[in-house]
């Protein structure tokens, strides 16, 4: 997690990686770099209180468990954790929204391996939020490009840029590789 002055919104940015979420009720904007990960935004407009998650793998449900693993790097738990996080900062479950952003093609260096990775972690985000009862207002997911996300906590607004520029592909590729070797399984 990495923290900023954003002179173009004129307020604090809270940046997160792939494994990480942040949660807040201030006046802050909380952002993400996405290739094949997903984001999920998530806004309670009643309490003022958001949150992003950023995913890499779905995770997988287990006889007598969950998951392989409690990191949120998997997306059963990072959906889990965030929206466990804004029920104690005191957002009603029944006042969450979600926007779902990411799941772009960017890894064609690695086709075989990859291939359904992004599909995978589109499907379990719409997957889980439904299980969850949380309505999808807005996404924008798959196609063969990054998404530099921007969400603003205290009006849920998301601003979303897309490239398809070979040195942004190149720096999330390069970062989701790295994330997944330095990550707990």
């Amino acid at each position: 997690m990495h923290e900023q002055y954003s002179h173009h919104f004129e307020k604090k940015m809270v940046s997160i990686n792939a494994g990480e979420y942040y949660v807040s009720d201030s006046k802050e904007i909380i952002s993400t770099l996405l290739g094949s990960c997903v984001a999920i935004c998530l806004h309670d407009a009643e309490k003022g209180i958001a949150g992003m998650n950023h995913f890499m793998l779905p995770g997988r449900v287990l006889v007598g468990s969950y998951t392989l693993s409690n990191s949120d790097k998997y997306g059963i738990n990072a959906i889990d954790t965030l929206l466990n996080t804004m029920e104690k900062r005191g957002a009603l479950r029944k006042n969450i929204t979600a926007k779902i952003f990411g799941g772009g093609s960017v890894m064609e260096c690695m086709k075989d391996s990859t291939m359904k990775i992004p599909f995978d972690n589109v499907s379990h985000a719409f997957m889980l939020l439904e299980m969850e009862d949380i309505p999808i207002v807005q996404s924008d997911t798959g196609g063969h490009f990054t998404r530099k996300v921007y969400m603003d906590v205290k009006s849920g607004k998301v601003f979303l840029k897309k490239s398809t520029s070979v040195v942004d592909i190149q720096k999330v590729v390069t970062a989701e590789i790295q994330h997944r070797i330095t990550l707990p399984v």
